[in-house]
Parts: C-alpha cells; structure tokens; sequence
C-alpha cells in the first residue's frame, strides 16, 4: 500500500505542477466552478482539469443531467481545480460518489481529495497530515463495499493550510490497480467550504467580488 500511495503522490504532485485553472464562482459559498458538472467547461475558462479515464458523462447524475466519470485500468484517474488560500485558513470538500455496479479486487475506490501548495508548487499537505509521505487529505470511499447504484456522501472533514500556503486543490479520484478492468465511479455536486466558526458553529464563509472578479457567470 505504502508503494500505491507513492505512485498516487507522485502523479498528483505533477499533474498540480502542470495544470492550474482560473477561479471563477459558483455561489456564494462555494468557489469551484461548475461544482455539479453540468456545463462541461475547460480549465482555460476555468472548469476541471481532467487526467486519466475522465470524461463528463451523462449516464448518471444525482442533479441535472451530468456527472464526472473516472475509469481506468492499473492507473488513477481524476479531475481538479486550484483555488487561492491563505496559511491558516480551514477548508472541507465534499461531494458524492456512485458506482453502478460493485467494484471488484483491491485496490479500486474513489474518493474527493485536497490538498494544500506553496507558490512554487510544492505540495504543503494539510496541517492534520503534518509527518505523513502521503499528504493530502481524502475523504471516505467509494469501494467495493459500498452498496452499487447508491450516491455516497463524501467528506474529507477540515484541512487546515500549513504555513507556506497560497493555493488549495480539489480532487475527485479514482485508483484501481485491482487488475479488473472497466470498472467506474461517478462523482456529482461538490462543494469546498471555507470554514468559518460562529459561536462554536462550523459555517461555510461567503465569497464575493473582492475574492474574484468573473463571478458573473455562476453555477446553476
């Protein structure tokens, strides 16, 4: 397993270095573009980067008509977007996940993702993974124990940004080195929060103008 993570670091860590998306809004609190994949965008007008087996699909859908779709065989598969941070600021990205039939072997799951990087792109981590070779913080999985044709709700729970940080990345991916071949995993509805607290109460903190100038073209 130790090896597997290093395999998935190491792609993610160069994919990040490779790509980078334009911030544009969604909403009010939510500052990923196209958060429930229904418009299909490019990362040059700042929707997902897409690596691996990814495609948006129309096969499943939670809301809308579309979804994004990873499949891929001894390979990891995904989509990403990059949104300005500041060191100590704390964030949670969740989403759902759905596999229509079970998966098969091990390893073969899905999961959202983050990350936090520097300005030379090198992958910080998240404070709560200080120490660990394999940084980025997942969330719960979509694997082969989870119930088929059924969206899964999916948290990575806080990530707070190390000294050091001026970007976070969103994940969606799917690893499958299992060795059975056209398995897939659908992911729908995302949202990155970043976390504010009100009298003890955990709140998603509201984005306007000053934190990004295209926010006229928002998600549905």
């Amino acid at each position: 397993m130790d090896r597997l993570n290093k395999i998935i670091c190491t792609f993610l860590c160069s994919v990040s270095l490779v790509f980078a998306s334009q911030v544009v809004l969604a909403d009010d609190e939510n500052p990923l573009k196209d958060p429930g994949f229904e418009r299909q965008l490019s990362p040059d007008v700042g929707g997902w980067t897409l690596f691996g087996g990814s495609w948006f699909s129309s096969e499943q859908s939670r809301r809308g008509r579309n979804s994004m779709l990873h499949s891929t065989f001894f390979d990891v598969a995904g989509s990403f977007q990059e949104i300005p941070a500041k060191p100590g600021s704390k964030w949670r990205l969740t989403g759902y996940g759905l596999t229509p039939v079970p998966l098969w072997g091990d390893p073969a799951f899905g999961v959202v993702q983050v990350s936090f990087f520097d300005a030379n792109g090198n992958d910080l981590g998240t404070v709560e993974t200080a120490g660990n070779p394999f940084p980025a913080l997942a969330s719960n999985q979509v694997n082969g124990s989870s119930p088929a044709g059924e969206w899964i709700f999916l948290d990575t729970g806080i990530a707070t940004a190390p000294e050091g940080t001026v970007s976070i990345q969103a994940f969606t991916l799917y690893v499958d080195f299992s060795g059975f071949e056209a398995q897939t995993v659908f992911f729908d509805d995302l949202k990155l929060c970043a976390i504010e607290f009100d009298d003890g109460e955990e709140e998603c903190r509201e984005f306007d103008d000053d934190d990004d100038d295209d926010d006229d073209d928002d998600d549905d």
